[in-house]
């Protein structure tokens, strides 16, 4: 039936019950999946998922990965997603503008738990979350998050893990319409909270709020089927760029046209915020290829879009949740000891002297041309050096980018991240799992190999 005879909200449930997801969209859900288990053992361990985990109820059949303990799905859901973005480790995209896999996967893996549901049922869930997100980004955005202040990893992300909850736990088609308009009102977060323990809060909230959002529509709770596209409702409350008939046309292609295909999932090999991520490829570069010492370098130029210092607005930060959000940091901290990783944000690194005292030497500007290509993609890096050199490099996208990212690579983030929780053999063990996730019949191996025994 043709777009305009139906409610937009009933064609997206349709996508949601009928969508058949092709192998390659599973394949890449399988590795949003891998990496997302990944930064949630590495996350697990990490102030925000303590506090996160001590407010939630009682026992319950879903596992909290990276722990021993179990509880029922929202709370599952919630606190692996605050443990999945409490690092800032987890993937990207730029179609939605949010960091999709943080709430998608444990709404999934939850839901999945719960209903007793495949391998492959948790993947096809992914895969049209994620798909109804980038429809929704794609409308919504630039203003949404550029000029309101709205974090699109909740704000998007909630109605994105009710459509995956619906999906992985059943829902007839006027069930999961009611859930998307549960998750409507339930959507949230704000950007003026960037470098503080709520943005992982964000991520627990999203994926917490979708799938209670499906729960509640299981057991006939209703909503308005104008609640996403009506005059007072989700499209207009959120400052959506668009209208609702630019969603419709959006939605006509749900099904047809699979994004995570055409543009894929973005992959941080480096824990700070996306937007660090192309001039630290470019700095890097830089650096090893000239063998640079922190002392001989006089000063550092970063060259950036118009959107990166809205992300990047830490100077000088105090803390290891503002230095991901640090231009100077990250850059004096990459120089000083090499590749980013966890612990690069620890304390200590952070007051090293040799950082402090490279940090006011490092810049950052806007180049308006940057603007021109995929947000948070370009950046050109010049070191000046105390020997009278001015070196270069631009960078167009980071290592982690669709296309760029080796098994390998993935592997080897996976292993890294679970050791923060697990021994190196139950790290083993449940990336083996995490592998064979669209082949198993529940997500329980998986759950069970991450999760420790005290």
């Amino acid at each position: 039936m043709p777009v305009a005879t139906k409610s937009v909200i009933s064609v997206i449930a349709d996508f949601v019950v009928d969508s058949r997801p092709p192998e390659s969209a599973r394949q890449r859900a399988a590795a949003a999946v891998c990496d997302t288990v990944g930064v949630i053992l590495a996350g697990a361990v990490e102030p925000a998922a303590q506090i996160a985990r001590a407010v939630i109820g009682g026992e319950g059949v879903c596992h909290v990965l990276g722990t021993s303990r179990r509880a029922g799905a929202a709370d599952a859901a919630f606190v692996n997603a605050v443990a999945a973005h409490a690092l800032d480790f987890d993937d990207m995209c730029f179609v939605s503008m949010a960091h999709p896999s943080c709430a998608l996967v444990p709404a999934a893996l939850a839901s999945a738990e719960w209903s007793n549901a495949s391998g492959r049922a948790l993947l096809d869930g992914y895969v049209v979350g994620f798909e109804l997100e980038c429809r929704l980004g794609a409308v919504m955005n630039p203003r949404h998050y550029h000029s309101r202040g709205w974090h699109c990893t909740s704000s998007i992300g909630t109605v994105g893990a009710a459509a995956a909850a619906a999906r992985v736990m059943g829902l007839r088609r006027e069930q999961v319409a009611h859930a998307l308009g549960i998750a409507a009102s339930l959507a949230c977060g704000l950007k003026e909270n960037i470098g503080t323990m709520t943005k992982p809060l964000h991520a627990g909230v999203a994926a917490r709020n979708g799938l209670v959002a499906a729960l509640l529509a299981t057991n006939g709770f209703t909503a308005s089927e104008e609640a996403i596209t009506g005059p007072q409702g989700y499209l207009a409350a959120m400052d959506s760029e668009h209208s609702s008939d630019a969603l419709a046309r959006a939605a006509s292609d749900l099904g047809l046209r699979w994004e995570i295909d055409d543009t894929g999932i973005t992959v941080k090999l480096y824990p700070s915020c996306a937007a660090t991520h192309p001039p630290l490829d470019a700095l890097l570069d830089l650096v090893r290829h000239h063998t640079l010492a922190p002392d001989s370098i006089a000063h550092i130029d970063v060259q950036v879009d118009t959107m990166t210092p809205r992300l990047l607005i830490h100077d000088r930060p105090s803390t290891g949740l503002e230095a991901k959000f640090s231009m100077p940091f990250c850059a004096a901290a990459a120089v000083v000891h090499g590749h980013p990783t966890v612990s690069t944000f620890d304390e200590p690194h952070i007051t090293d002297a040799r950082v402090q005292a490279l940090m006011p030497r490092v810049s950052m500007r806007v180049n308006p041309t940057f603007d021109e290509a995929a947000p948070l993609s370009q950046s050109t890096v010049s070191i000046e050096v105390r020997d009278g050199r001015t070196l270069s490099r631009h960078s167009d996208g980071a290592r982690g980018y669709p296309g760029r990212l080796s098994d390998a690579e993935l592997g080897a983030k996976f292993l890294g991240c679970a050791q923060r929780s697990l021994s190196e053999p139950e790290a083993e063990a449940a990336l083996a799992a995490v592998r064979e996730l669209g082949h198993a019949e529940s997500v329980g191996g998986l759950t069970r190999a991450c999760a420790t025994r005290s």
